[in-house]
């Protein structure tokens, strides 16, 4: 089945190469504008997916990239949203607040330990099995303002980075340019949704010292209505800003600092109790004639009855006429459910436990970078974070008097929950050598973690404390992980055109330290734990520090088959580092690494049929994924004989993951576009001990669709130009049913597939202003759907679901300032005359655009033509003096670009020089990243500049 199965995709993706041969297309950049000079005309993006700038569409990687525009259009606002535009991300939340990310799963091609990068740092603790949260806010906090948002899956760590098994998510905040621009952006709907967002940039000194500041901000009331403390949750409150400055000292130097922050304060998530055993056991109380009865959440007299005399007899009495005799340990449970149910799923019962969702995050990021030479660079990556964060929350809200499951520390609206430091240090050399056919990059990368305070855990727990009582611990986590990487990618062209080798290897070294202590356990060990937290909660306990390294590695060959189609095969390894357990027995105290393995198989291709301009990349992969970490319970029984539940991390598992993934976008016509998205992930183990599960190899895999898809229709109203643009669009997204639990005897394990319908419109560049306005609406049916579950009906009796968000829609005004966004008045046409003037006669052009392939100085044969065609027509236009003026792109240094400049403007004039014109006429000049948009032949704007201008000049008929 499995051949079957590649071998239909493989053939899938001939097909597709085989009908997309087209000539190559001009590059855009990140602001994602239409190309000019292509064939397709379709957007591009530039990613830095292996760390120099590339067009998306020559990676030889399944990435996906969306520019802050595409980000905004789509609606992308968190990770959440990702899932509905992009193959095989998978997000499942055990609340409903999106930005509680440490709550729920984040997978790629259904591979955990998944990284975000924020301006090329890596975010969160290094041990993300035992790590618990420090990526959840991430969503806001940095989705604004952006370059680009890359999206890579697979196997990570040989070119840059943290070592990654799922892939990665890159966020890249907007840097600073050389010019003064901006824009103010303020959005309202309904909820009283209120947003504000503004980016200013400021050249302080031109090329040399330069500034950008941008911010956002959101209030937003909630939408599920708590009872009992009378409030709203799942509302929003957050501020996030950033400050870039870029310096260049020199030509070659180069330093970008940036500070952002992101703080947020909220009520907390809704969680619904949806099933409920009010027979449920937790414990035995001894009873005269009746011997152990079992005490249960509600079912049966309740055991007041039995204390009390006038009543004891009685109780008595019914309790030996029960089939099953119980003891109810809450009366009114039951009474209590049916209320809660009766509300639906936008109000809670509640109870007087305080929610909170708290945030406090912010940090420095330094890249160096210095151009040595034209082939040798060197590049500093520096950051220092600091994450704080309180989150309380009822995951049994049906009033006061059922405290059956709290997490967090009553009454505790102060002290963070989670108080951590990281720090990270990258350095690497990137460059060029064997006459430009090799690429590489060889560095090494450094990460520490640790606590800067006290983060506390704590709960009432009915199946841990009988009586409801609260425990808590202070838990303390010390992560450290070296690496050293490698990477090359070296040209084949000599024996097949567009032929390439790529090749990567890394080794990492992680350690771990684990501690934790009780309430008033001190610091130190002189009161060492007897039993657990649960029940001794004065004592201390820790692990030593756990070491943990292994090597990973990539290989590729891809070929360029035409400027228009990729083919690439990729294969790649990496490491998720174990671990340790505290509270449970010396065999389980630690859990080893995981690893994977995989094989890709992609094609990227752009194409033109029957006047439809197209864009289609396709991939198929099998992933070996061996020692897997799961989570599982395991009865212990302490000091005091008493037993005990513990969910603890351990290697059980090995399985294969195969799937496919399909991207596309189709220009119908000027005014039509379409794209869509699918993926397939079919992940099996192939050994799963039945000790841990029943189940054995058939156990499902968790928090993974096996299919999702969407699609995006958008429609340019057909209106005069001088009016700006009007685009409707409309967003349909379907996500396949997902399990979320694999324990025995549990009610509810699937969240079912649902849909989403988001719509918009967009009037950009109104009446010729640089003022856009938009009206958006997500989730525009308002489907209900589950997006998370606390799965835990076998052990406490009950399960709550976490739901969707309502429909929202709201208005967004925007305003942009800076170069390009001047007012253009339309000039009215002038009246014909009875007679219209004689044609004049023709005449050779007196400009000329050359442009050049990406990061390439060497003249085309389409350039080569036209430089031919501008010396062919000098000598019949009396020309005596030629300009040629050479640009680069928009992303790079100052000081490369401006060398890659000259050496474009140098190719032009020696051809120049070829056909007949004397060097004394000819004129170099380069400039570098400026002038960055021209004019092209069909009145396109071309986003990146890789052209060479030729101006004739001088002579009196010139």
């Amino acid at each position: 089945m499995r051949t079957r199965f590649l071998a239909a995709l493989c053939g899938t993706a001939s097909l597709l190469a085989i009908a997309a041969d087209r000539p190559a297309f001009a590059q855009n950049q990140a602001q994602a504008q239409p190309t000019a000079g292509g064939s397709s005309g379709l957007e591009e993006i530039v990613v830095t997916a292996r760390r120099r700038e590339e067009r998306v569409q020559t990676v030889p990687l399944a990435v996906t990239a969306f520019s802050q525009a595409q980000l905004e259009k789509q609606q992308i606002h968190d990770i959440h949203d990702l899932a509905q535009h992009v193959p095989s991300v998978a997000v499942s939340l055990s609340q409903s607040d999106q930005n509680a990310l440490y709550s729920g799963q984040l997978r790629l091609r259904g591979l955990p330990g998944a990284t975000i990068y924020v301006a090329d740092v890596p975010i969160g603790n290094a041990d993300y099995q035992n790590g618990t949260g420090l990526q959840h806010g991430l969503s806001e906090g940095f989705a604004y303002d952006l370059d680009d948002l890359e999206v890579i899956t697979g196997p990570q760590g040989t070119l840059f980075g943290k070592n990654s098994v799922g892939g990665l998510i890159n966020y890249k905040p907007k840097r600073p340019t050389n010019d003064f621009e901006g824009y103010i952006q303020t959005t309202f709907g309904n909820y009283s949704d209120k947003e504000n967002e503004f980016a200013i940039n400021i050249p302080i000194v031109e090329d040399k010292l330069l500034v950008r500041v941008a911010g956002q901000m959101q209030q937003r009331d909630g939408y599920t209505y708590e009872e009992t403390q009378q409030k709203w949750l799942d509302n929003k409150n957050y501020y996030a800003w950033r400050i870039g400055v870029l310096m260049r000292p020199t030509d070659d130097i180069e330093n970008y600092l940036m500070y952002d922050g992101y703080w947020q304060d909220s009520n907390g998530s809704a969680d619904i109790v949806a099933f409920l055993d009010t027979g449920h056991t937790f414990s035995t109380i001894p009873l005269p004639i009746l011997g152990n009865v079992p005490l249960t959440l509600g079912n049966g007299p309740n055991i007041s009855g039995l204390l009390n005399p006038a009543t004891a007899t009685a109780t008595f009495i019914q309790l030996l006429g029960m089939r099953h005799p119980s003891l109810a340990l809450y009366s009114g449970l039951q009474q209590a459910f049916a209320a809660q149910q009766a509300l639906g799923i936008r109000a809670v019962l509640g109870d007087n436990f305080q929610k909170i969702g708290k945030d406090y995050f912010y940090g420095f990021t330094d890249e160096f970078s210095w151009d040595i030479t034209d082939n040798l660079t060197f590049k500093n990556i520096a950051g220092a974070r600091i994450f704080k964060q309180l989150a309380t929350d009822d995951y049994t809200p049906l009033g006061a008097a059922f405290p059956i499951l709290n997490i967090g520390v009553p009454g505790n609206n102060v002290n963070w929950g989670e108080n951590n430091a990281q720090y990270t240090e990258e350095f690497r050399f990137e460059g060029r050598t064997l006459n430009d056919k090799l690429s590489w990059v060889a560095g090494a990368y450094l990460e520490y973690d640790h606590p800067i305070g006290d983060s506390e855990l704590g709960s009432a727990a009915l199946g841990n404390s009988i009586a409801g009582a609260v425990s808590y611990y202070h838990f303390h986590i010390v992560d450290r992980s070296r690496a050293a990487f490698v990477h090359g990618d070296y040209s084949l062209d000599d024996y097949v055109p567009g032929l390439k080798f790529t090749a990567g290897y890394r080794y990492t070294w992680d350690e771990e330290s684990v501690a934790a202590r009780g309430t008033s356990g001190g610091d130190g060990p002189p009161n060492p734990c007897t039993g657990t937290f649960l029940t001794d909660q004065n004592c201390y306990q820790s692990a030593p520090f756990a070491h943990f390294s292994s090597y990973g590695w990539n290989l590729g060959i891809e070929d360029q088959v035409t400027p228009d189609i990729l083919v690439y095969v990729r294969s790649g390894n990496a490491y998720r580092p174990g671990g340790s357990n505290l509270n449970v027995t010396a065999n389980l105290a630690l859990f080893q690494p995981e690893h994977d393995t995989d094989v890709e198989i992609g094609v990227k291709a752009d194409w033109e049929l029957f006047g439809i301009h197209g864009r289609t990349n396709a991939d198929i992969y099998h992933t070996d994924y061996k020692n897997i970490q799961v989570q599982n319970l395991v009865t212990l029984i302490d000091a005091a004989g008493k037993t005990h539940t513990n969910t603890v991390n351990a290697n059980a598992a090995t399985a294969t993951i195969e799937g496919g993934e399909f991207q596309g976008v189709f220009e119908l016509t000027k005014d039509i576009e379409l794209q869509a998205h699918a993926s397939y992930t079919l992940p099996q183990y192939s050994n799963y001990p039945v000790i841990f599960n029943p189940a054995g190899s058939e156990t499902p895999w968790l928090y993974v669709p096996k299919w999702q898809y969407g699609i995006t229709g958008t429609y340019h109203l057909p209106i005069d130009e001088s009016w700006g643009d009007i685009a409707v669009s409309m967003t349909y997204s379907w996500y396949g049913h997902q399990y979320d639990s694999v324990s025995l005897g549990e009610i509810y394990t699937i969240e079912p597939s649902y849909d989403i319908l988001d719509a918009r419109v967009d009037w950009t560049n109104i009446m010729g202003y640089p003022v856009d306005v938009s009206f958006w609406m997500r989730n525009a049916l308002d489907n209900a759907y589950v997006q998370g579950a606390v799965p835990i009906y076998s052990q406490l009796g009950f399960t709550s679901l976490s739901y969707s968000a309502p429909r929202f829609w709201g208005f967004t005004l925007k305003y942009r300032f800076g170069p390009g966004t001047e007012h253009e008045e339309a000039t009215a046409a002038e009246p014909p005359s009875s007679a219209p003037p004689p044609p004049p006669p023709p005449a050779a052009p007196k400009s000329y655009l050359v442009f050049f392939d990406f990061d390439k100085s060497a003249l085309t044969s389409e350039g080569r033509n036209i430089v031919d065609q501008a010396a062919a027509n000098a000598g019949p236009a009396h020309v005596t003096q030629i300009t040629v003026t050479g640009h680069t792109d928009t992303v790079g240094s100052d000081a490369y670009n401006m060398r890659l400049s000259r050496r474009r403007a140098e190719s032009v004039a020696s051809e120049l020089e070829a056909k007949g014109i004397r060097s004394d006429e000819i004129t170099l000049v380069a400039k570098g990243k400026r002038d960055p948009l021209v004019p092209t032949g069909d009145g396109v704007r071309e986003p990146q500049n890789r052209r060479v201008e030729i101006v004739y000049g001088g002579g009196p008929t010139s």
